[in-house]
């Protein structure tokens, strides 16, 4: 185990609008060693969601499925449309008898689990235990990524060309012709880009490639 994970904390969240249920499970889950931030409203949820997704804590979503202002499956939707990571933050849905056709459907979009109500369950306590677990990995990936990112800053602006083009597939005789300079130049950069980011293929460039533009919006000739 590692430092950062060492220092990373737990934080439940919690969207229900019965505050005996909530105040129920905060003691229930802080009795466990799992701090919990109970919410009512969804407005006051949506407000503060920021700041937890981006800190350094893992995270899970206890979501009651029927509110009345708002139900769990709208605030999950929400979260799909406004491109929260349920990775990230991993869904456990609260839920009655009638609702878990509805709950299932969840599940197969994504959602981590759902529990039937009354959830004073030491099962679902250590469901939320391995969705937050859930939410460390994301966390290490996302420092791995961050990682090769710094990698690709120490790249000069023609390696930085260069790489994006082998990671098209494209030929070195291509490469050079497109940025005209010769093979000899083309191979060159290509063995300093292999050796700076520590990988071995063109295929394995492009991977990563595909992952920092699709986790971190990271575009490396930006």
């Amino acid at each position: 185990m590692n430092d950062l994970e060492i220092s990373r904390t737990n934080q439940v969240l919690l969207l229900d609008d019965d505050q005996d249920l909530r105040e129920g499970l905060k003691w229930m889950f802080e009795t466990a060693d799992l701090p919990v931030q109970g919410y009512g409203r969804f407005d006051d949820f949506k407000r503060d969601l920021d700041s937890y997704v981006h800190s350094a804590a893992r995270l899970c979503l206890l979501l009651d499925l029927r509110m009345p202002d708002i139900s769990g499956l709208e605030v999950f939707q929400w979260l799909l449309r406004e491109k929260y990571s349920l990775e990230r933050l991993p869904v456990i849905f609260l839920t009655g008898h009638g609702d878990i056709s509805t709950a299932v459907e969840a599940v197969k979009n994504g959602a981590f689990d759902f529990y039937e109500k009354p959830t004073t369950d030491a099962r679902l306590i250590e469901r939320v235990r391995q969705a937050l677990h859930k939410s460390s990995e994301f966390l290490d990936n996302q420092d791995s990524l961050k990682e090769w990112m710094n990698r690709i800053d120490t790249l000069s602006p023609r390696e930085r060309e260069v790489m994006a083009l082998v990671a098209q597939g494209r030929l070195n005789k291509v490469i050079a012709a497109d940025l005209d300079i010769s093979m000899r130049t083309v191979e060159v950069h290509r063995a300093n880009v292999f050796e700076k980011l520590k990988i071995r293929s063109a295929a394995e460039l492009a991977t990563l490639l595909s992952k920092l533009q699709e986790r971190l919006g990271y575009d490396p000739l930006a």
